[in-house]
């Protein structure tokens, strides 16, 4: 994976490469993305990490400081292999004091791997927040233009706050999304300021409380599919812990089981991580058992309710 300061060397690489005999006309893909654009002045932050991060910071999240929804960015949460999270100081009129803001790695920086295998059936949305139904930008995306794949990286970002926006207002234990700007989600932050909330995976639990903490990860996973969602990449690494609350995070791959034809497959293996990570607490489930009764109440029934009325 690249960090901020592997994309410098990486770039001043590059340079050395061209001959200075003559000048290289330039593709679409060989522009610089945003991340290298020089702000036109740098915001009064308090983390602002490397050159390259700090740009990648002012350019994305700027945005929000402009609109008042955050004041100040403190600190590096965590980096991902799509995307980086901050911890940021809210706005006093937000009513929280923390936000975390996700900022998502420029395309060609993203190392996400099978991501056809979850757009499957969705619709494409553009920067608007709209479904792509444009014939050129839809050519773009059917040719795999330099713009085609812009595209795809908006509609991959838009589906996160889509599927946030949806969960959150049901009642799920997800982050709530306050905003969607330019490359960045703002969203609800789990822990404080100087400890954020650890992933499931490194906390230690007690029998118990793992019982109490299986159940309800699994009546998120069926109120998810209750409203059509599946996360689609669900294990203890994309759930919070904090003070006995959880949060599950990271949802620009949920998929409708509606529109998914590896929907099953995809919903059957978030159940089984579960069950498996579960099972070192002697929390016994049948991830098998679990995922036909879930699917059957909420996706065949269903399906059958649709043919009875057509």
């Amino acid at each position: 994976m690249l960090n901020y300061e592997d994309y410098e060397n990486f770039s001043e690489t590059r340079q050395k490469r061209i001959k200075p005999s003559y000048k290289r006309k330039k593709k679409p893909e060989q522009i610089k993305v945003a991340l290298t654009e020089t702000p036109k002045e740098e915001m009064p932050f308090t983390y602002l990490g490397s050159k390259y991060e700090r740009e990648w910071i002012t350019n994305y999240l700027e945005e929000f400081y402009n609109e008042h929804l955050i004041t100040d960015v403190l600190r590096l949460v965590k980096g991902g292999k799509e995307a980086t999270v901050y911890c940021c100081a809210a706005h006093p009129n937000l009513g929280v004091e923390l936000l975390a803001a996700k900022i998502y790695r420029p395309r060609q920086f993203r190392q996400l791997r099978n991501d056809s295998l979850y757009r499957q059936g969705r619709k494409v949305i553009g920067p608007d927040g709209k479904r792509v139904i444009d014939f050129a930008e839809l050519n773009a995306l059917a040719k795999g233009t330099a713009f085609g794949k812009e595209l795809q990286h908006t509609s991959w970002m838009a589906h996160e706050n889509d599927a946030l926006t949806l969960l959150h207002n049901v009642g799920a234990d997800v982050p709530r999304s306050y905003a969607c700007g330019d490359n960045a989600l703002l969203m609800t932050y789990m822990g404080d300021a100087d400890s954020p909330a650890p992933t499931l995976n490194k906390v230690k639990l007690d029998r118990n409380e793992a019982r109490s903490i299986f159940d309800r990860l699994i009546a998120n996973v069926e109120l998810m599919l209750k409203h059509h969602r599946i996360h689609g990449d669900l294990s203890a690494f994309n759930v919070l812990y904090w003070e006995g609350e959880v949060m599950i995070i990271d949802f620009p791959q949920a998929i409708d089981p509606y529109v998914n034809a590896q929907a099953r497959k995809i919903f059957n293996r978030d159940v089984r991580r579960l069950c498996e990570y579960f099972d070192r607490y002697s929390v016994a489930a049948d991830s098998k058992d679990l995922a036909d009764t879930l699917w059957k109440r909420y996706v065949i029934e269903k399906e059958e309710e649709v043919i009875d009325d057509e």
